[in-house]
């Protein structure tokens, strides 16, 4: 019988060819597809295949680089003892801020909440008009900015009259105010303020887009590495104290055992089970099993306490499929982890976290590579 080629890794072409290498060194013939011959240097979803007969020695090696990968991200990470609440005066960003201030009760965490106003700029002045319009556009830079401060207090002074009818009093809140393009500002004040979660409101079913913050989740990820917390604004914040169930949604990817310790950590807190789940229209796969095994043993190498179950959900929509998975399971978090895509991806084939983002009535934790 014929040994059938099966794939083992999909990354970008630079990734592909060291983990070719590393596969070769051991032994393991190994083969790449979907190379782009003429720009293999900027060529997107290489995949990395190898014998069916070579998997479990493959398996072990992919262990060792994705446990070695998770052990340089973890001496970095920082514990949650500051949340980033980015908002724009909407309800979302209300509902956002009422789950970071039970985050940040149960971890002994400060909040920021930050709000970014943009100021249009004039490209082209002519020369004779120019110190007018300038002295214009500084007036009228003085007052956005007034008036978005103003805004923000208000907003501020809110959640702290909620925070302490809620019992909360005692968590510390402070505001910051910037102007630009919203997720750079989110991006730039995650680097000085070294958050160890942002909690963004996000759209729910039949709800109207956020003005700006709802709008601007899936971009967070792609300009920064913390965790996101998106929260639809039809999130029953009541029961955030009270989480029971999380699904981690896996599509069998380098950057699993990375998110794993993340959500391991941040959950660490709440007496959770979480069911790892991979959801795909096709039929299961010797690979995917043995994959699933690894994840399995990782959670509990991580955190030998915690309560883990697997599953594979198959159908023909993905996103209903995961979602029936949750109302059946009573699910209160789905976490995943968001691999970096390129544009073109993004146009022709959403995947799986944008399109929770704009469906999903649950929290989502979000986790970048």
């Amino acid at each position: 019988m014929k040994d059938r080629l099966i794939t083992i890794a999909t990354d970008h072409y630079t990734a592909a060819e060291i983990l070719k290498a590393r596969l070769e060194s051991a032994g393991i013939e190994c083969y790449l597809k979907n190379v782009n011959l003429l720009q293999g240097a900027v060529s997107e979803g290489v995949q990395v295949q190898i014998k069916e007969s070579d998997l479990e020695k493959a398996a072990r090696i992919l262990t060792q680089l994705k446990t070695y990968q998770e052990e340089k991200e973890s001496r970095d990470q920082k514990e949650i003892r500051r949340i980033l609440v980015p908002v724009d005066f909407s309800e979302f960003s209300k509902t956002a801020c009422l789950y970071a201030l039970r985050l940040a009760k149960k971890y002994a965490a400060d909040i920021k909440i930050l709000h970014v106003f943009y100021a249009p700029i004039v490209d082209l002045v002519p020369i004779t008009d120019a110190y007018s319009i300038q002295v214009d556009m500084d007036i009228n830079l003085r007052e956005m900015e007034d008036q978005a401060k103003h805004q923000l207090v208000n907003f501020v002074n809110q959640i702290k009259e909620k925070a302490n009818l809620d019992g909360f009093g005692d968590i510390k809140i402070s505001y910051t105010l910037r102007e630009g393009i919203v997720e750079d500002e989110i991006a730039s004040t995650a680097i000085s303020y070294k958050p160890g979660i942002i909690v963004l409101g996000s759209k729910g079913k039949s709800e109207k887009q956020s003005d700006i913050i709802g709008s601007v989740v899936y971009r967070v990820l792609d300009k920064s590495k913390v965790p996101v917390l998106a929260i639809p604004a039809k999130a029953k914040v009541d029961n955030f104290a009270s989480i029971k169930h999380i699904v981690y949604a896996t599509n069998f990817d380098d950057s699993d055992y990375v998110a794993i310790r993340r959500l391991i950590y941040i959950v660490s807190a709440f007496d959770v089970k979480i069911y790892c789940v991979h959801v795909s229209k096709d039929s299961k796969e010797k690979w995917e099993q043995l994959k699933m095994d690894n994840l399995r043993k990782y959670f509990n190498e991580v955190n030998p306490a915690a309560q883990v179950e697997t599953h594979f959900i198959r159908g023909e929509n993905p996103v209903v499929d995961l979602e029936a998975f949750c109302d059946l399971n009573n699910i209160d978090v789905i976490a995943l982890s968001n691999k970096k895509r390129s544009l073109l991806q993004r146009i022709f084939k959403p995947g799986l976290t944008k399109k929770l983002i704009t469906t999903s009535n649950l929290p989502l934790l979000l986790f970048r590579d």
